[in-house]
């Protein structure tokens, strides 16, 4: 099993050098090899979330309502 910790490692370099095109895939290559060694997505850290939604923003696929 992969350690969590070098897992979300690897989604906050793979997000910070992606593009508006590379985004999602790295973003779904995460999940599904989250869901495979962990069994399930609900038990993400919200680190997770907070790395995702940043990195979206500032590439303009998303809009945070405050």
């Amino acid at each position: 099993m992969i350690n969590k910790d070098s897992l979300i490692d690897a989604l906050k370099q793979g997000v910070a050098g992606a593009n508006h095109q590379t985004f999602p895939i790295c973003v779904d290559s995460f999940t599904n090899l989250w869901q495979y060694e962990y069994g399930s997505l609900e038990d993400l850290p919200q680190d997770v979330d907070d790395i995702i939604a940043s990195r979206a923003v500032e590439l303009g696929l998303i809009e945070l309502d405050y």
